[in-house]
């Protein structure tokens, strides 16, 4: 059986937004989330892209290891056009160019937010991320966390 590279969490996105909740690119936000016993509680919008570009792995002496939705999911084009700013081809194309070049590998991707969720808790330098309505805030289980973005 083939995955379907959305999960409950972008069905739920796209769900709401055929419904009238998300009009427009404003409606919903990417939110970083991590285990609840990493030491990070904030990073700044540059942190982030370094980190996801592979030119960032520690932030105050801390090891963070980011974890990317699969290439097509909602999740990783609301990622890649609101925080990164690239899209999909401009992403995929930068990390041949560094692995070609010796300079390191793309983050792990994960298939759906359980994935993403049951691996932070037993990662705790993981980071990863979910795209939500905005004004609502993201049910978590016991043991994570969000990463305030500034």
């Amino acid at each position: 059986m083939i995955a379907h590279p959305l999960n409950k969490l972008g069905l739920m996105c796209i769900l709401l937004f055929m419904l009238g909740a998300g009009s427009n690119a404003a409606s919903a936000d990417v939110v970083l989330v991590a285990a609840s016993n990493n030491p990070i509680d904030e990073l700044e919008t540059r942190q982030v892209r370094s980190l996801y570009k592979g030119r960032l792995t520690s932030i105050n002496g801390k090891q963070l290891t980011p974890l990317n939705a699969v290439p097509g999911s909602v999740e990783r084009n609301q990622f890649l056009a609101s925080m990164m700013e690239l899209n999909e081809l401009d992403y995929t194309g930068y990390w041949h160019v560094r692995r070609y070049s010796g300079q390191g590998t793309p983050p792990k991707e994960v298939e759906s937010t359980a994935e993403l969720f049951t691996i932070l808790k037993q990662q705790p330098d993981g980071i990863g991320y979910l795209w939500i309505p905005s004004g609502t805030k993201p049910k978590l289980p016991d043991g994570l966390k969000i990463i305030k973005i500034k």
